[in-house]
């Protein structure tokens, strides 16, 4: 559950780092500048949109497999999102070339180490040979095995404290 729990802090940072950048984009507006962006056509306004919905929703998604998702496949798409997401990260970072923003020089290069930290842990997840949920059943089956040896063991002594009393008895 551990490594559940990391991938999912990792996520939420991701998340909290799209939300800085969009706030960063918007900060000019308090010392007075304008943040009019410049006419475009609508298509690259829908291709904002679809970007801002796929940087929030996935995310959420990727959580909800790093925390439930028991099987590898879960695991694999898991980590193919987060290997999208640190791409993306990067490529974002090539935006520079057009228009540097100094505001985005602190988050955008940091997004992309937690994007690759993400992206490498997520992949050391799909690696792991035993499913941490089914070591956590494992656990529980080995418990419950444990508590059986316990009850055939008094069960045996109840029989040897039974014959004990007999011999007794018959002597």
């Amino acid at each position: 559950m551990k490594r559940q729990i990391e991938l999912s802090v990792l996520w939420v940072v991701l998340v909290l780092g799209f939300l800085a950048h969009t706030l960063a984009d918007v900060m000019p507006a308090f010392w007075g500048e304008s943040i009019v962006a410049m006419p475009t056509s609508t298509h690259l306004r829908e291709l904002i949109a679809l970007m801002m919905g796929i940087c929030y929703t996935l995310p959420v998604l990727a959580i909800f497999l790093a925390l439930w998702g028991k099987h590898k496949a879960w695991r694999v798409i898991h980590s193919i999102l987060a290997c999208l997401f640190a791409l993306f990260c990067l490529l974002h970072m090539l935006e520079w070339l057009d228009q540097f923003n100094p505001v985005q020089l602190t988050i955008m290069p940091l997004m992309a180490i937690v994007g690759i930290i993400l992206a490498v842990k997520s992949i050391k997840y799909v690696r792991e040979k035993p499913c941490v949920e089914s070591k956590a059943d494992d656990n529980e089956e080995e418990e419950d095995e444990n508590v059986d040896n316990e009850e055939e063991t008094e069960e045996e002594e109840n029989k040897e404290e039974v014959s004990e009393e007999k011999e007794k008895e018959a002597e």
